[in-house]
Formats: C-alpha cells, sequence, structure tokens
C-alpha cells in the first residue's frame, strides 16, 4: 500500500461585498472555497474606508459548514495595520478544512460616533488557503 503525497500550493482568495445602508446587515450569497482548497489557514477583513470596518462592523462567519466567528464578532479583531509584514496580517486559523466548500457570512453595521456612514463602503474578506496542485 502506497501513500502518495499531495503538493500544496499556498494562495490567497478575495471576497467583496457593498455596505450601502446605515445600521443594516447584509449576508452574501453564493461564496465557495475554489474546489482545489485543502485547508484555509487565515483570515483577514479590510475595506476601502477601514475606519467604517474598525468602528462599524461585526460578523458572523462560517466555512465549510463551521462556525468560526459566532455573531456580533468584531471587525476590528480580524483587521491588520499596514506596518504588518503581509504574510502576518492573517488571523491564524491552524487548518480549517474546506468541508461542503461554502463561506457564509453575516455582516452587520451599526451607528459609531468615530466613523459616519456617509456613501457606504466595501468590505474584503481574504482567505489564506493551501490548495492541491
Amino acid at each position: 500500500m502506497s501513500t502518495v503525497k499531495q503538493k500544496l500550493k499556498e494562495t490567497r482568495v478575495s471576497y467583496t461585498f457593498q455596505v450601502v445602508q446605515s445600521q443594516s446587515s447584509v449576508i452574501p450569497n453564493g461564496w465557495e472555497l475554489p474546489k482545489q482548497t485543502k485547508a484555509v489557514k487565515g483570515i483577514q477583513l479590510s475595506a476601502d474606508y477601514p475606519d467604517k470596518l474598525y468602528y462599524r462592523g461585526s460578523q458572523r462567519i462560517e466555512i465549510g459548514g463551521e462556525e468560526l466567528f459566532p455573531d456580533n464578532f468584531d471587525s476590528r479583531l480580524l483587521m491588520s495595520s499596514l506596518a504588518v509584514a503581509p504574510r502576518e496580517r492573517f488571523f491564524d486559523l491552524g487548518a480549517v478544512a474546506p468541508g461542503d466548500l461554502s463561506i457564509k457570512v453575516r455582516y452587520k453595521d451599526v451607528n459609531h460616533g468615530k466613523a459616519a456612514f456617509v456613501g457606504g463602503y466595501k468590505v474584503i474578506i481574504t482567505l489564506l488557503l493551501d490548495q492541491v496542485v
């Protein structure tokens, strides 16, 4: 009986959505991991207006049928500064199995005095993946 060792390649995949209404929830639909995904190793949140994401945002995130972050998990805990090396900007997830390849997000925007809504903002979720080559 021989074991075949799979070659893995580390890659990044980004998903985006717009927050267009203050004090609302956004649930993006149809997000899926690439079929070659072996493990999800990290996650990072960013935005075109980072202060809005930092002060106003929270979310629930589920990958492959497994809840990784519960309702109302603060976005600021998944963000990183530009002063941090690119490889270190990801929140370490270990090696989450891709399961059914689904990505489910329920994002919530709430008012905050330090970040006015004015015109909305775009949220970017970047995942660090191991993929089979």
